[in-house]
Order: C-alpha cells, then structure tokens, then sequence
C-alpha cells in the first residue's frame, strides 16, 4: 500500500511537471507584434500630438520663455518616443531560420521587454501632451487604446 502511494504520487509529480505553462515562442511573438500593432495606432497620436503642440509654439499663445522651453522639450520627447519605436522595428528579426525553440523563445522575450519599453514611453509622454495640450484648450488626439499592458 505505502509503494502503491509512492508509485501515485510520483507519476503525479512527473505528470503535474510536464504540463509546463511556458509560452512557447510563436505565443511570445504573437503577444509581441499584438503590443506592435495597437502601438502603430498609438504612433499616430504621437505624431498629431507633436504637431499640434508645434503649432501652438509658433502661433504666439505661448506667454513665457517657461512655457516655450517646455514645449520644445515634450516635442522632443515625442519625437524620441517616436524614434525609439522605428528603432525598435528596424532592428526586430523574424528569421529563425537553423535555431532551436528555445533561442527563439530567448529571442522573443527580450524583444517583449524592449516593446514594452517603447509602450510605456508612449503612454507617458502621451499623458504628458494631452495634459498640456489642454491647459491651451487644444484637444488632444483620439485617445490610444488602453488595451496595453498592465504593470
């Protein structure tokens, strides 16, 4: 009896340990070009964002160097914002080619912690715009999909 409950108890534990939980790579890939494309609508609120305070800077509503300087600077971190996702697709490989699984899983990770970087720029300096955006009761683009991750 007490060899009888081992026995069970040990396929159990073998079994319960196959049935791992780990993503395999195409899930990881899939959850990474998901993030890539809501972030490709997300650009375009970046981009009309960056534009519109552009366009407040050089219409002279602008009443001190203070506000001027912090126009210029969340254009820049819009433009950067914008430059770290074309960053981020330039150097994104799809060929697998000759590797195993699991490099292409190792692969796919790093790549999900790199778009989530650029999603959570994205998100930031977006908040950032639009909050700036209305204090000169300019509105600010249609809002991004707030289907991204959650911290």
């Amino acid at each position: 009896m007490k060899n009888t409950t081992t026995l069970a108890f040990c396929l159990f534990a073998l079994l319960f340990s196959a049935c791992k939980t780990e993503p395999d790579s195409k899930a990881v890939k899939k959850e990474v070009l998901n993030i890539h494309d809501k972030l490709m609508v997300d650009g375009e609120k970046v981009v009309k964002n960056r534009m519109r305070l552009d366009s407040i800077l050089k219409s002279g509503k602008v009443s001190s160097i203070a506000d001027s300087s912090e126009l210029v600077t969340l254009i820049e971190k819009l433009n950067i914002a914008d430059e770290g996702m074309m960053d981020w697709m330039h150097f994104f490989n799809d060929d697998f080619k000759g590797k195993t699984e699991q490099e292409t899983l190792e692969y796919y990770k790093s790549e999900m912690v790199k778009i989530r970087a650029v999603e959570d720029h994205y998100i930031d300096v977006t908040r950032q715009s639009d909050s700036v955006l209305k204090i000169f009761n300019v509105v600010p683009a249609k809002k991004m999909g707030m289907e991204h991750h959650k911290h």
